[in-house]
């Protein structure tokens, strides 16, 4: 990139594998386009992320033109704490934890004249475009279902179309003219029998955010040109 001044952007992930390694593959590919990146994500996750990887925190890699370096924030417990074991309950505690982190990790870079231009973050993390938000920070979510799962969830979150609910829980969902689903068909956060219902919103309530969809090879173009 020359004397060019990189490109800032934070990558923000859930503490799960199926999340981590998407969004790091994405990391990889904006460093090597010479994009100064920084992954972050729990400290209980970037210990397993350190042994199979073989990385440090806070010192930055370089990939291609660019860079990759890595921040992990407290949960704010005990190895051993119960509340771990319960998703809702550490998913609030993330939330309360980690937009402070990551709003004074958005100060920090002001304050050095390294301002954040982008953050992207995955689902059940929905916080992140908050934090982004209140910063005025342009911020993606990174989408790696099918999109026919993206549909379902857009559809949902904007109720353009009737989902199951408690007084009609196995009601069909009519996604376009040629899609119906059943009510066991919709994806498990959306129906109002499951446990983890309150993550259904939080897929895709991105407060204005963008969505970076992975098309799978067999997507089809119906489901694209209805939520485009």
């Amino acid at each position: 990139m020359g004397s060019e001044t990189p490109v800032h952007i934070l990558l923000v992930s859930y503490p799960a594998q199926g999340h981590i390694n998407p969004l790091l593959r994405l990391a990889k590919c904006l460093a090597a386009k010479g994009s100064s990146v920084i992954f972050i994500t729990t400290e209980q996750a970037g210990k397993d992320m350190k042994i199979v990887n073989n990385i440090t925190d806070k010192s930055a890699t370089s990939i291609g033109e660019g860079s990759l370096t890595f921040e992990f924030f407290h949960d704010g417990l005990e190895d051993n704490d119960p509340i771990k074991t319960n998703l809702g309950g550490y998913s609030e505690q993330l939330e309360l934890v980690g937009k402070k982190f990551l709003s004074q990790m958005i100060k920090n870079h002001v304050e050095s004249n390294k301002p954040i231009s982008c953050i992207i973050n995955n689902p059940f993390f929905p916080w992140v475009c908050d934090v982004a938000y209140e910063h005025d920070i342009p911020s993606a979510l990174l989408w790696i279902q099918s999109t026919a799962v993206f549909t379902a969830y857009y559809n949902y979150f904007h109720k353009l179309v009737r989902f199951p609910s408690d007084s009609e829980p196995y009601i069909d969902v009519q996604l376009n003219s040629s899609v119906v689903l059943k009510h066991n068909e919709i994806p498990d956060f959306l129906h109002p029998f499951s446990k983890y219902s309150f993550l259904g919103n939080g897929q895709i309530n991105t407060n204005g955010s963008k969505s970076v969809t992975h098309l799978y090879a067999k997507s089809k173009t119906e489901y694209v040109e209805d939520v485009s």
